[in-house]
Order: structure tokens, then C-alpha cells, then sequence
């Protein structure tokens, strides 16, 4: 009765921890029920909670590194929450700082740029009470710091929930996490049609899991995401970019672009994408691997776990490519500012569709622009050859036509990708285009870039010969010592002529030089 006054009057009761968590007391596993332990842990993670714990504060490792552990996976970064506020971390930690605006937390850094995240335990979003539609769950304010069981509550899902207690090698388990994990399931901590509302990435980073550690949906969440999946339009750029960073470092984004296209993100962050690729939600991963834009994320996936170079940029020029590649192949001809032009308006709605920066789309379009430079017919060093070469554009330009061909897997395109690859270098002696036609192979042979002359190892001389010029060259030494200390003695006692000065010693050196003498007067 009292319920349904409050809710007469608009006003409804805050939530707690214990409505949302599974398991309010939490359940333990103790080091006998698990394969944890500290050893497993970066030293200076354990060396954090230490630290944090000697001076009377509570800490513990939490989130995707206890998860990764549980998973037999290595990971990439630790995060410990405690409930020390980040002022008294900041006075603990003399190589530590904090950063963040919305929500203040501390890195503590270690040699190599490592850092150990330490955040102050949060409570439950106060929007929770106070909403009255689903557009006023969506987040704006966390920033309320809490205890650790309000702080599991607020979390995403189940597996990023679980605390590791260094002291008893102890897991502390309020949201079911722990069985999740061994299950292989992704589930919202709590109601996912308040979770989703309340912060819509969350429905990315669920499909971003779910493709990263083979696991599947739990039913009640992949019900939420179809109904909620056009929310994330309102999530913010800078949130949606650190997610698509993230999964392009990862070396998988082909796994998790198969994952995104099947539960229709795709078509709903980037339906520009969706449309110039033709692809379907009925996909099944293995038909999207066949796609234009599996092949090109396969083969960049592949660079990045080779530890090339393949950044932010380029990765956003090969989800464009399916819609601008046609554009760029049809006017193979055309000069880079006419390409321009007819590029212009399908990749601002690509643009408009990533929310990519002015910065990322003038990037994009000297991609594009500059394609059709390496299909051209180049025998030669010309100028613009060397000019194009020397463009800040160039390497990333490159790398998306590389990527390109090995997709399509155009052998023109590789033998040209190929070519400019290796560079232009200066035309061979006769001899050894003689030599390259009939397919012998040169092996160790070594070319001067100024004289194209080849290097030729001098022949050996035999013991007489070496004699003779070794005798010659020691009277050619006695003479010419002989002849300066003539010279030599006239000058000293003043007989023979003055000293020369050092500017007509100089002066001498140069002239002698450019006479082809070396005689120093």
C-alpha cells in the first residue's frame, strides 16, 4: 500500500545493492576452489594493494584481470579498488596522478609507462530513483563514492565483478560472476532495461566480450540489446571511439565486427558501413569472414599480431572502403582534386555515421585521394614519384592499398604493391639485367647508388708482388720524410726562408688539394 502511494505521488523508493545483486552476501571461494593466485599477478599490482593495505585502507584487484586469469588469459591491465579517496592515494604514492573529471581516479606508474589503475569504490547512480521514462536512466552523473558491494552492483556484467582478496588468495563473489565465467556466459549484472538505458556502450562492450572469449549471450541479455540497440545513437563519440581503439589494438576486430553485424549494432552505429559492404544480419560468422570488410579486418588483424604498424586511421579507411573503393576504381584517371570531389559526399556520411573529427576525415579523404597513385604505371624515379614518397599520407595510404589488393587478392595490385614497396632504385649495369633475363640469381651482390657500378672484390696479389709494392711504398716514406725535415730545418733557424703562417698554410692545402697534391708546405 505504501508503495503504490509513493508511486501516486512520483516519487519511488532508491534502489539498493541487495535488489540488484545476485548473491547480497557474497559468496567465497577460497584458494582450494580456484587456480589463482599471486603469482599469476604483476608484481606491481600486488605491490599497489600492499601499499594501499599498510596504511589501514581495504584494496583488492578487481575487474577484467580477474576475469582474464579465471579464463587461462593473460591480461592486459589491473585494476584496484579501495576505499581510500584519491587525495590520500595521491599522498601514498609519490609516482602516481590523478586524472578524470566526471569520476577522479589515480594512476600509479612504473617503469616502462606501466599503469596500475586505482579507483575509490562508487555507489549506485542516483538516477536509478529518481528516472520516470528510459530516457532518464541514461547516465550523466557517477561520481558518488560507496562501498565495494555498491561498487560490484554498479558494475556492467557478471564477469567484471568478481573481487581478488591477495591476502587469502580469496575470490569474493556478489553477482554470480564466478559461475558465469565457468559457464562461458555474458550476463547483465541486475535488470539489462535498466543497465542498457543507463549506459547503451554497454551493449557494445557485451558483443565485444562475447567475440573476444568465445562465450555466449545469456537470453534475457541478447533480448535487451534488440529492443535497446537504437540507444546507442546517444552514446557520446569520445566513449564509442575509446570502444572501436580497443577493439582494433585488439587483433580480432574481424571476430568482433562478425559478432557486431549479427545482432544488427553494425547496421545501427554504421549503417553507411552495412550498406556499402551489402551485409546481412543473417550472416553467420564464416559467411562475414568472405565479405570485402572481413578479408580487409582479417588482414589487418593479422599485421597488428606481427606488430606492424597499422593505427586508428587506417582501420576506419578500411570500413569506409567498401563504399568509397568503387568511386576510387571508376575514375582511375581522375586528378586528386577531381577524386575529391566525387569522394566528398559519401564519406561525410560515413563521417557522420563513425562521428569521426574534421582531422580523422581529412585523413581519410588523402587516403582515398591518393589510391590511384599506386596503380599507375612507374618504371622509373620520376618527380612526383619522390615527392609522393616524401608526403606525410604516404605510408598510411600504402598500407590501405596493400591491404586492399591482398583482399581482393589482385595480383596486378600486388605486383605494383610490391614494387613501391621495395622502392624505385637506380637502373642495373647491362651485365646484370643480362644476368636478371635469364634468371640467374644474384646473391650477395652488392650496387652503389651513385655509380650503379657493381662492387668487385679485388684480386689477390701473390707474395712477390706484395714484396715490391711494400718495398716501393717504404722509399716513397723516406723520401718525402727526408724532403721535410730540409724544409723543416732552413725555416726553424731562419736561413732558408720565413715560416709560413696559418693562413698561407691553409691557403696552400687548398690549392695543392684541388691540384690533386696532398704535399702540406
Amino acid at each position: 500500500m505504501f508503495k503504490k502511494i509513493l508511486q501516486l505521488f512520483g516519487i519511488r523508493k532508491a534502489v539498493t545493492a541487495d535488489e540488484i545483486l545476485r548473491y547480497p552476501k557474497p559468496k567465497q571461494y577460497s584458494r582450494d576452489e580456484h587456480m589463482l593466485r599471486n603469482s599469476m599477478i604483476d608484481p606491481d599490482a600486488i605491490k599497489v594493494v600492499q601499499r594501499i593495505q599498510q596504511m589501514g585502507c581495504r584494496a583488492y584487484i578487481v575487474g577484467g584481470s580477474v576475469r582474464d586469469l579465471l579464463l587461462g588469459r593473460k591480461p592486459k591491465d589491473y585494476d584496484v579498488v579501495t576505499d581510500a579517496h584519491p587525495q590520500e592515494l595521491k599522498r601514498m604514492f609519490a609516482n602516481s596522478r590523478i586524472i578524470g573529471r566526471r569520476f577522479r581516479i589515480v594512476h600509479v606508474v612504473f617503469r616502462g609507462n606501466k599503469i596500475i589503475e586505482v579507483s575509490t569504490a562508487r555507489s549506485l547512480p542516483s538516477n536509478r530513483a529518481e528516472a520516470k521514462t528510459t530516457d532518464d536512466l541514461y547516465l550523466k552523473r557517477d561520481n558518488q563514492f560507496g562501498t565495494f558491494k555498491e561498487d560490484a552492483a554498479r558494475r556492467d556484467f557478471t564477469l567484471n565483478a568478481l573481487i581478488y582478496d591477495i591476502k587469502q588468495e580469496m575470490i569474493v563473489d556478489y553477482t554470480g560472476g564466478f559461475e558465469d565465467i565457468q559457464e562461458r556466459v555474458v550476463r547483465v549484472i541486475g535488470n539489462p532495461d535498466v543497465s542498457f538505458p543507463e549506459d547503451p556502450v554497454r551493449m557494445y562492450r557485451a558483443v565485444k566480450f562475447a567475440a573476444l572469449l568465445d562465450l555466449e549471450f545469456d537470453p534475457a541479455t541478447q533480448k535487451a540489446i534488440q529492443k535497446y540497440k537504437h540507444l546507442l545513437k546517444k552514446a557520446s563519440a569520445s566513449r564509442l571511439h575509446e570502444e572501436y581503439n580497443k577493439i582494433f589494438r585488439s587483433g580480432r576486430a574481424a571476430q568482433i565486427f562478425a559478432y557486431l553485424n549479427s545482432t544488427e549494432l553494425l547496421s545501427t552505429l554504421m549503417p553507411a558501413v552495412a550498406r556499402g559492404e551489402n551485409l546481412s544480419p543473417d550472416m553467420s560468422v564464416d559467411d562475414f569472414m568472405s565479405t570485402g570488410l572481413g578479408k580487409r579486418l582479417s588482414i589487418a588483424d593479422r599485421m597488428i599480431q606481427e606488430h606492424e604498424d597499422v593505427n586508428l586511421n587506417i582501420y576506419y579507411a578500411l570500413l569506409a572502403a567498401g563504399s568509397l573503393e568503387k568511386i576510387v576504381l571508376a575514375n582511375l584517371r581522375d586528378h586528386e582534386k577531381t577524386l575529391e570531389r566525387k569522394l566528398r559526399e559519401p564519406l561525410q556520411t560515413i563521417q557522420k555515421d563513425i562521428q569521426l573529427t574534421k582531422r580523422e576525415y581529412e585523413t581519410l579523404m588523402q587516403i582515398f585521394m591518393t589510391q590511384n597513385n599506386f596503380r599507375r604505371n612507374v618504371t622509373e624515379r620520376k618527380g612526383w614519384v619522390k615527392e609522393f614518397q616524401l608526403r606525410k599520407i604516404f605510408q598510411e595510404s600504402f598500407i590501405v592499398y596493400k591491404i586492399f589488393a591482398r583482399a581482393e587478392d589482385d595480383e596486378a595490385a600486388l605486383q605494383k604493391a610490391l614494387f613501391w614497396e621495395i622502392g624505385l632504385r637506380q637502373k642495373l649495369p647491362e651485365s646484370i639485367r643480362r644476368n636478371t633475363t635469364e634468371r640467374t640469381e644474384l646473391i650477395d651482390q652488392d650496387f652503389t647508388a651513385d655509380t650503379g657500378h657493381s662492387f668487385q672484390q679485388p684480386k689477390p696479389r701473390d707474395k712477390g708482388e706484395s714484396e715490391e709494392r711494400s718495398e716501393n711504398a717504404e722509399t716513397k716514406r723516406t723520401r718525402s720524410h727526408r724532403g721535410r725535415r730540409r724544409r723543416g730545418g732552413r725555416n726553424r733557424n731562419g736561413r732558408g726562408g720565413s715560416a709560413a703562417s696559418p693562413e698561407q698554410s691553409s691557403s696552400a692545402v687548398e690549392k695543392n688539394s684541388d691540384s690533386g697534391e696532398h704535399n702540406v708546405n
